[in-house]
């Protein structure tokens, strides 16, 4: 809708035969991805075997029930019945490959065969009933996607995630009481532990109560006692992403009772004073050119020794490490369960800019299709694009497009 009224911006459509409805997106990239994602739909249900069916209600629609706008649609996509055939056959490995995956032949929650929703943050599928309790969990908690529609979705990173999880290996960590076989019970959840878990057949009522409990209250969680202070959680993670282990850090986050999934070196290893030193020495002279000098990552002594952009770490989060151990599949662990994308270390440099330093334009990429801001500037006041420019051509053209839409 090219609409004049402010209100009605970002605005679109759906027009049928009873009602037509009108949305609103929050900004034109969403409005777009709706509006793609409801016409695919009714595309592959046109070019379905449906339409071979009589279809008794069209004989019943006159001048003014928008039988017009449903026949246009038809013409529209018919002449493409071989690309949404190719789209099915794409659909149908997404879900053969997640299935193969331990326990991912059974909904999560409450063991229905052959689940096609997924929840990406979580590792998870679903069946479609327990996929609408976890969507009204909201997104903060569990992110629901469809294996068969939300195609851009299963990208080779996202795959590999849930190739690296799956159903048995998370249920293991948040489900964690049930599975106990030692005996001991823990008298806080006594109460959560003698509810057994939903069935197929149980009403969507006990599944939403079970669920709620399982990851909103994490009632079910066995809690790692050892690291109850944030000190040690803040450790384990940071050495677990060195280590580029995957399912220690899936843990790590589901069982800390505090949120370490913006951790950052400082943290782990308090304040780093060489920075600060300096700092300190000429404030007193320069406020400026020392804030300049110490902040710009294009003089600090310490990168420039070494030759190495990754070598100062000072401010740096989990993110910043998982780019420089070059792991795309603990950077989207990472994104998925809510790190900050654009957290800006003591130099001000984000991820993006210290993939951009490096030369690693696929993590670059990843970042940016993730969300990245490249119009944040760093220390030295230049954004990502222009630490890419002052290294030569950029080459990569998606690479620059992506840099580009500021």
């Amino acid at each position: 809708m090219d609409a004049e009224d402010t209100d009605l911006r970002l605005c679109f459509r759906i027009i049928s035969p009873i009602k037509t409805y009108t949305l609103q997106a929050e900004k034109e990239a969403d409005r777009m991805d709706w509006v793609n994602k409801i016409t695919g739909v009714i595309a592959s249900i046109l070019n379905s075997d449906f339409l071979l069916q009589p279809y008794p209600r069209t004989k019943h629609l006159d001048k003014n029930d928008y039988a017009g706008g449903a026949y246009d649609v038809i013409s529209t996509y018919s002449p493409h019945s071989l690309e949404n055939d190719m789209k099915a056959n794409e659909h149908k490995s997404v879900s053969v490959i997640l299935r193969q995956i331990p326990g991912n032949d059974i909904c999560a929650e409450c063991s229905a065969p052959e689940p096609d929703w997924a929840s990406l943050n979580l590792g998870i599928l679903l069946c479609i009933e327990c996929s609408g309790v976890h969507r009204n969990l909201g997104v903060h908690i569990s992110k629901v996607r469809s294996l068969t529609l939300d195609v851009k979705v299963w990208e080779s990173t996202i795959l590999d995630l849930f190739g690296a999880l799956g159903n048995a290996y998370c249920n293991s960590i948040w489900e964690g009481l049930h599975l106990r076989d030692d005996g001991r019970k823990d008298k806080s959840n006594a109460s959560i532990t003698s509810i057994r878990k939903p069935s197929p057949k149980d009403i969507i009522g006990y599944k939403e109560q079970y669920i709620y409990a399982k990851y909103v209250e994490k009632l079910l969680v066995i809690k790692d006692k050892t690291a109850s202070q944030n000190q040690s959680q803040a450790t384990s993670i940071w050495e677990a992403v060195k280590a580029q282990n995957l399912q220690e850090v899936y843990h790590l986050i589901v069982t800390s009772e505090v949120d370490i999934i913006n951790t950052t070196y400082d943290d782990v290893v308090g304040v780093d004073l060489y920075h600060h030193a300096d700092d300190a020495e000429e404030s007193e002279f320069d406020g400026q050119k020392a804030k300049r000098k110490n902040y710009d990552p294009a003089v600090c002594q310490r990168i420039t020794d070494a030759n190495d952009p990754g070598i100062c770490l000072q401010g740096c989060s989990l993110l910043h490490l998982a780019c420089h151990f070059g792991n795309p599949v603990m950077l989207e662990l990472l994104i998925q369960f809510g790190a900050n994308i654009n957290m800006r270390d003591f130099h001000g440099r984000t991820a993006l800019h210290h993939c951009i330093s490096t030369r690693n334009n696929p993590f670059a990429k990843l970042l940016l299709r993730r969300g990245a801001r490249p119009s944040i500037k760093d220390g030295g006041g230049l954004s990502a694009l222009e630490r890419a420019m002052e290294m030569g051509a950029i080459t990569d053209e998606e690479l620059f497009i992506l840099l580009a839409e500021c």
